[in-house]
């Protein structure tokens, strides 16, 4: 009897010890399980598209990267920002990426909770433009004339604001809903300068009355163009959907980093427009297509659209930082790195290295 009882306790022991080592290696039907891939909660996403499109979309379409993800995408065309915002809103756009930072930040500062994860243009080709004859010297001109823009674009009316100005009032601002109007507005005298979107390029570099002074990136660099938001609850709800879509779109950003032309030449073709027009700013080095959420530059907007009284009256209960996720880029980010790494060694690290910089806890740290 002594015997058996010493046996079984040897089995127990050789038991505990087995258990102890395959928990080590990640043997055990637990360790299995988490080492495969996350499921995404959802597999059809609606993004947002305007008519210039979406760059990575559309080569993370075309290369198969969505598939490989289980994941689709589903473009919602839309016209204005408005639409977008009510859309996400109302459930019929989970993500938007194209509406700047300046609007998702006064929507929420408005109550809209939405949560900020990712980006796609860190600083757009934005030129400031007037007449040939009109000189220019830095942003500081533009104190006592008409802007044709709208005094939210931060990049700025918040340097005027760090010189010592009061740019809102310093600055007439003339607002046309339709950008083309802006030019027309200077040429006609009715504005002294003007700025447009990155999709004008063409047009303002082709019209002989008007130049390019400078651009919105040389006033405040990594301003943080367009960032990628959706509803808080969905972001919550849908973690894993969330970073296959970042995976995709990471994947894609290494591929127009080493196929420049090839995405140039597939832009033109979805655009239907001459590969010249899309030149104009895929050439330009002021366009910086960019998915880390760049959480120092988004913090840094929402302080000088406070300063400058273009929030809400509520923002003051609102600490933004718990509007914007870096976590799942950074998951999605280690995850393309682990398995893609080998295909741009330099693009990856180059990533990591920005999302150390510029997702720190105060924006003062980054500019160290």
């Amino acid at each position: 009897m002594k015997k058996a009882n010493r046996f079984t306790a040897l089995l127990v022991c050789i038991a505990m010890v087995t258990v102890m080592f395959a928990a080590c290696s990640g043997n055990t039907s637990k360790g299995e399980q988490a080492q495969e891939p996350e499921v995404p909660e959802t597999t059809v996403i609606r993004l947002a598209v305007f008519e210039h499109g979406h760059v990575f979309n559309a080569i993370a379409e075309q290369q198969g990267y969505y598939e490989e993800e289980g994941i689709s995408v589903e473009t919602v065309p839309v016209v204005t920002d408005e639409e977008v915002f009510r859309g996400i809103e109302n459930g019929t756009i989970d993500i938007a990426s194209n509406s700047g930072t300046n609007l998702p930040l006064q929507r929420i500062s408005e109550g809209q909770d939405l949560t900020i994860f990712g980006g796609y243009l860190l600083t757009g080709c934005m030129p400031i433009f007037t007449k040939v004859d009109t000189p220019w010297t830095s942003v500081e001109d533009l104190i006592g004339k008409t802007m044709a823009c709208e005094p939210n674009l931060y990049a700025i009316t918040g340097p005027l604001l760090d010189m010592g100005h009061d740019p809102i009032n310093e600055v007439t601002w003339y607002q046309p809903e339709d950008q083309t109007d802006r030019i027309k507005a200077v040429k006609e005298g009715k504005a002294d300068y003007g700025l447009v979107g990155t999709q004008l390029n063409y047009v303002i570099n082709s019209d002989p009355e008007i130049k390019v002074c400078t651009y919105a990136s040389d006033i405040l660099p990594n301003y943080s163009c367009c960032r990628v938001e959706a509803k808080t609850e969905w972001v919550n709800e849908n973690p894993n959907t969330v970073k296959a879509l970042l995976r995709c779109w990471i994947r894609a950003m290494s591929y127009y980093d080493q196929h420049h032309d090839e995405t140039v030449a597939m832009v033109a073709e979805l655009a239907g427009k001459s590969e010249a027009e899309i030149r104009a700013y895929m050439d330009n080095p002021h366009l910086d297509l960019n998915i880390g959420p760049m959480k120092d530059s988004v913090k840094r907007a929402w302080d000088y659209l406070d300063r400058l009284g273009l929030l809400s009256s509520t923002a003051e209960s609102i600490d933004i930082e718990d509007h914007i996720n870096v976590e799942l880029y950074k998951s999605a980010l280690d995850e393309c790195q682990a398995k893609y790494g080998s295909e741009n060694s330099k693009f990856y690290e180059e990533m990591q290295g920005q999302f150390a910089k510029y997702n720190t806890e105060t924006p003062e740290e980054a500019e160290g």
